[in-house]
């Protein structure tokens, strides 16, 4: 009686263990499952994550390459789209201003540039400063463009493209031999630049040194329609100095030597760049 009843509870103990070992594999299997279907969505929202990112630097790398060739009025219609699905990075607002201000649309370049001025850092900050350089001395307000392409070169120091702009717009504010540094640092970090080339041999030529300007061209296989254009800046800046000296002298004061407050110079900046094939 005793061991019949017994076993019949055995197997009570045993059924109840069975069932508890299948409730706790069932609760494994579910938690396994569930983990590994996080692990999944996981791996597809990298994956999305991913191709997102490849198809947003293809779309970049895409408007960057339309503005390397000045379809500038296509980049902003290109960038109008990759702000709706990107949002707008410091470099997107790099290049609307670029593109802005390659469109003659200077009012709204300048606040385009102000705004990262006002919130990039590092080259996106020197790149605003340079823009709103150019501009600068589009309206030929060419103190303003030095104070501007000073603090560009400040934040960039080693771009050959900021130097060699601040050292024109040095040339043209009267400051002729402030210049000869950031000419030459120009060259000398960048000295397969046309542009460059192009300022430096200005800077020699109104300097006085024209052997050693009419040896660079030279070296530097410039075509005849870009030396022409040199030549003739480098004359109007050199008489524009002269002038300058000249009228110093007579109020009894020093050479100038520096860009003044404000400057009256009628010469337009040179086209050499684009005769030379180099984007501006």
């Amino acid at each position: 009686m005793t061991g019949s009843m017994a076993r019949p509870a055995a197997a009570c103990v045993l059924i109840a263990a069975l069932s508890g070992c299948a409730a706790g594999n069932s609760g494994a299997t579910a938690m396994h499952d569930q983990a590994e279907a996080q692990v999944e969505l996981a791996r597809l929202r990298d994956k999305t994550a991913r191709a997102e990112y490849s198809e947003q630097a293809v779309y970049l790398g895409l408007i960057r390459k339309m503005e390397q060739d000045g379809l500038y009025f296509a980049s902003l219609a290109h960038i109008e789209v990759y702000v709706q699905r990107f949002g707008a990075g410091p470099e997107i607002q790099v290049m609307r201003a670029d593109a802005l201000r390659e469109t003659g649309q200077d009012q709204a370049a300048i606040e385009a540039y102000q705004a990262l001025v006002a919130t990039a850092k590092g080259t996106e900050a020197a790149h605003a400063h340079h823009g709103l350089g150019l501009l600068a001395g589009r309206q030929e307000d060419f103190a303003r463009a030095v104070t501007e392409l000073r603090a560009a070169a400040a934040l960039d120091p080693v771009n050959a493209r900021i130097a060699s702009d601040l050292g024109y717009a040095l040339m043209r504010a009267g400051a002729l031999q402030d210049a000869r540094v950031p000419v030459m640092q120009a060259l000398e970090l960048d000295a397969r630049n046309p542009r460059v080339i192009s300022n430096a041999v200005v800077w020699l030529m109104a300097d006085g040194k024209r052997a050693q300007a009419n040896a660079m061209m030279q070296k530097a296989a410039l075509p005849e329609p870009t030396r022409s254009a040199i030549r003739k800046e480098a004359d109007r800046i050199a008489r524009a100095a002269a002038a300058r000296d000249r009228a110093a002298a007579r109020q009894g004061q020093p050479k100038p030597n520096s860009a003044p407050a404000a400057v009256a110079v009628v010469a337009k900046p040179i086209a050499i760049a684009a005769q030379a094939g180099a984007t501006p």
